[in-house]
């Protein structure tokens, strides 16, 4: 029989917890509650972490295929402790991704190194937009862990949005809107402004970073922007631009119709509506697996209807600081292995070394093909110089559009232009460089990922070389000053060599080059002949630069 003071003391323990502080894992949003987790960093502190927030109503049913909406309220309090769900996408081999797949996957994570309510001085906010060319990617913490940056006193925020199909195909009568994972971004972007003081945030000093196609959608952020708009304060740009020929699309209705007849052999309408009513009553799996993945497209009015690169050449965007760069040889991954009769084709056709949507005159596009092929391989071939078409590739692809917008752009604010090429084990990308030409460089796109979040497969530093982990802290400290001052190196650092990496200048594109050591460097590899190659001869409208 249990005594009255063993009985005594379990009650004042438990009046005790009741009473006590609560300990800032739940938070009161205008929809409702939500009750988060307390997890460790790498410097073993504690932080707040609110996992899987709804920032939209599932885009199901009637919503498939059209502008997100705010979510309705919950009663009781939302568990937002871990992440269940990421949006349709091709399947890769990871059974347990593609477990977690649902269309009801606009969500959104919040981490933040202090107790929510309990400061007055509101952080800066990182906002991370994933890559994986609007086909695949999440913002979930396995992908995209605040292990290292929430040291450096900011608040983080990751986000989902629609990709492939759902995302990127539509109409241009906006029956069905097109670039609706834009606008899920956007929505993001808005929830964040106002919600982040919730966390400790300060919506008056967001910073929106991304790599790749979460790159390219920041420029389009960056060029959609109305005066007065006021929902970003900075930006981080990894490896991309909407200046880069990819992920775009020109016949978005023809993309649409397909999509519907491959979904429903039977439909044979050119209505839009009826299209919207058949990809709406569609099986998932049968839009998924359909083999559509849709693009951007330059929309006729709203936040993205001006081509790209006109509109930075029409100053037609926002002028907020900008950290932006490269990789040292993007293209690498996308070249191998080795294609001899694709490079065989190249070099019978050289207008293959031309975007399409690089605009030049029939007539001249032989004559740019050979210029662009004495540059990279001289009077070889690419059949025989595999290492000259893999930095044409990588230039082509991804460096010229970037450095296009860093030259357009860095007289009306800070552009902190750089080249991330160190070559090192957490990288992941070690295996091919037994297979890879002497005359390349030798970091490849999305290798500079792990060197700034931590993923669930490799997020132990100790199994690396002490190198990585120094490369690691110092992309970290660069990266976060940059969100907390708009300055990568506001002062000396001995982490840092004690660098000063200076904004860039049109007339000299003075890059940071990120290796072993950090030195400041001029001109990105070929930009200047390719320039001078394709303003030669390109003419309006100008969409895309090589």
């Amino acid at each position: 029989m249990i005594s009255k003071t063993v009985v005594y003391t379990i009650l004042f323990y438990l009046v005790r917890i009741i009473l006590a502080e609560p300990d800032g894992t739940i938070v009161q949003l205008e929809k409702g509650k939500i009750q988060g987790i307390i997890r460790k960093s790498e410097n073993g502190n504690d932080y707040y972490a609110f996992q899987e927030i709804p920032y939209a109503a599932p885009p199901v049913g009637s919503k498939r295929f059209q502008l997100p909406q705010e979510p309705k309220p919950w009663e009781g309090i939302l568990n937002t402790t871990r992440n269940t769900k990421v949006c349709i996408q091709p399947n890769i081999g990871n059974v347990n991704l593609e477990q977690r797949q649902d269309e009801d996957c606009l969500y959104l994570n919040v981490y933040t190194p202090v107790k929510p309510g309990s400061n007055k001085n509101l952080l800066p906010v990182l906002l991370w937009i994933h890559g994986g060319a609007f086909v695949f990617g999440s913002g979930r913490y396995e992908e995209v862990g605040p292990k290292y940056v929430i040291d450096h006193g900011i608040v983080v925020v990751t986000i989902n949005y629609r990709v492939g199909p759902f995302g990127f195909v539509g109409t241009d009568d906006g029956t069905i809107p097109l670039n609706l994972g834009l606008k899920d971004q956007r929505l993001a972007i808005e929830w964040v402004n106002k919600n982040i003081e919730l966390f400790g945030g300060n919506p008056n000093q967001v910073v929106i970073a991304g790599e790749s196609a979460g790159s390219m959608s920041l420029a389009y952020h960056i060029s959609s922007q109305k005066p007065d708009e006021n929902l970003f304060h900075g930006v981080i740009m990894q490896s991309g631009s909407s200046i880069c020929s990819g992920l775009k699309q020109s016949n978005p209705n023809s993309v649409a119709f397909n999509l519907g007849k491959l979904v429903d052999k039977s439909f044979s309408s050119n209505s839009t509506s009826e299209l919207l009513t058949v990809l709406q009553n569609a099986d998932v799996n049968d839009i998924k697996t359909a083999g559509i993945t849709g693009a951007v497209t330059v929309e006729k009015e709203g936040l993205f209807s001006v081509p790209a690169y006109q509109a930075f050449i029409d100053k037609k965007y926002k002028k907020v600081p900008v950290l932006i760069g490269i990789n040292s040889e993007e293209g690498l991954a996308f070249s191998l292995p080795k294609d001899d009769d694709k490079l065989k084709e190249i070099d019978a056709d050289l207008t293959k070394l031309i975007s399409d949507r690089v605009n030049i005159a029939p007539e001249n596009r032989q004559t740019v093909g050979l210029l662009l092929k004495q540059l990279y391989v001289g009077n070889s071939s690419f059949e025989k110089d595999f290492g000259g078409y893999i930095k044409y590739r990588s230039d082509m692809v991804f460096t010229n559009g970037v450095t296009k917008q860093v030259e357009l752009s860095c007289t009306d604010a800070p552009y902190y232009f750089y080249q991330f090429s160190y070559k090192g084990e957490l990288g992941h990308q070690m295996g091919f460089l037994p297979t890879l030409p002497d005359n390349v460089e030798k970091v490849t796109h999305a290798e500079d990922l792990p060197y700034l979040w931590e993923d669930s497969l490799h997020g132990d530093l100790s199994q690396y070389p002490k190198e990585d982990g120094l490369t690691l802290h110092r992309i970290v400290k660069m990266w976060t000053n940059f969100v907390k001052y708009f300055n990568p190196t506001p002062e000396p650092d001995p982490l840092l060599g004690n660098i000063t990496w200076f904004a860039t200048e049109p007339n000299s594109l003075r890059y940071l080059n990120i290796n072993a050591t950090c030195e400041m460097r001029e001109h990105p590899r070929h930009y200047q002949q390719v320039k001078e190659i394709l303003e030669k001869y390109m003419v309006p409208p100008f969409d895309s630069f090589s």
